[in-house]
């Protein structure tokens, strides 16, 4: 049995109903031992993680990327944010959804890669690169296209793929440009929610999710505050942000620069706010779900949905691209295509 199903068979385990028959889950000693679980999320907010990600052990921004042994030989690449994984997202969608479905409706339809000069510049600075120097490649990326319809995918790395009924599911490229960082929409999240085994009764609701996110209290604050802060970067799209980059997997510091929204330097202790926020899942959210009163469907999201399958597929996608936390995807047909498209692989210079 893996790890992540051992925790979540220790949850089930103590599950008692009280005497009302309402469903109560105790946490209790079992934070060391679902901490693992609970620790994995690839940049967001809730409950999950099948091991401490702790990109901080990498070494340096080149070094931390993998060598990708299975691509072939001289293959042509392009960088995408890990956070539009596969596995990152979907794990992300389900927590955004079940916690409020209005705020998951802003993730981005579409993923985008990266302009190759902003790739080059976050590997070598995965704190961030300033917006104003980016922003003219962002720019020179849909001139590229000139408006032309596109129709081509790249292929996520192993590590950072799921299985195929649900690989389908992900974002696929944007084919037009007005497709970048456009969001979800409510229809649209919907199907999405369902398709993944989300139903009406497992959301919370409006006054749970109020509590979720701003019950008074300094014992949990900081980690309402992470709740918060992950909330926007994840939902960074356009009509939701001045400056939109989800289709990125990116998002802005309270400097201005861009970066991944899972990034982290070793050198100087960074982390992103959303690894951050993994500190909360070994006790502050156990204890803000028995606040609230939604335990029951705490455990309904890890049980009754793939989260367990995304959780553990998405750790090793973050674990094997952290730092900068951008994954190389390899193009079709192996061929470079322009500038800002396909081009030479970088995790193995």
């Amino acid at each position: 049995m893996t790890l992540a199903l051992k925790a979540i068979s220790l949850i089930g385990q103590n599950h008692a109903y009280n005497t009302s028959g309402t469903t109560r889950l105790f946490w209790g000693d079992m934070h060391m031992r679902t901490k693992s679980l609970v620790k994995v999320s690839l940049a967001f907010w809730i409950i999950v993680s099948a091991g401490s990600l702790d990109a901080q052990e990498r070494g340096s921004p080149v070094s931390r990327m993998p060598t990708a042994a299975s691509r072939p030989p001289n293959a042509y690449v392009q960088p995408f944010g890990v956070p539009l994984a596969p596995p990152v997202y979907f794990v992300n969608f389900l927590l955004l959804y079940w916690s409020n479905p209005e705020v998951a409706a802003n993730m981005p339809a579409y993923r985008a890669a990266l302009p190759q000069q902003v790739y080059e510049c976050l590997l070598e600075n995965p704190t961030g690169c300033p917006c104003p120097d980016m922003a003219q490649y962002f720019a020179e990326q849909a001139l590229a296209s000139g408006g032309v319809s596109r129709n081509k995918d790249t292929v996520w790395p192993a590590a950072c793929q799921t299985d195929a009924q649900w690989q389908a599911l992900a974002p696929r490229e944007y084919r037009s440009t007005d497709q970048i960082n456009e969001p979800l929409g409510t229809r649209h999240a919907g199907r999405l929610a369902r398709a993944l085994g989300i139903d009406q009764e497992m959301i919370l609701t409006p006054q749970e999710y109020a509590c979720l996110i701003g019950r008074p209290g300094d014992l949990l604050r900081h980690a309402r505050e992470l709740i918060i802060l992950c909330s926007i970067e994840f939902t960074n799209s356009k009509g939701h942000s001045v400056i939109p980059l989800s289709s990125y997997g990116l998002s802005l510091n309270e400097q201005a620069d861009v970066r991944s929204l899972c990034a982290s330097d070793k050198s100087t202790g960074f982390k992103a706010p959303c690894l951050e926020a993994n500190d909360i899942f070994a006790g502050p959210l156990q204890a803000i779900a028995a606040e609230c009163g939604f335990e029951r469907k705490l455990f309904r999201l890890l049980t009754e949905t793939p989260m367990v399958t995304f959780i553990e597929q998405g750790h090793a996608c973050q674990q094997e691209w952290a730092g900068a936390c951008i994954a190389e995807t390899a193009c079709r047909n192996n061929g470079a295509q322009s500038n800002n498209s396909c081009a030479p692989p970088l995790a193995t210079q």
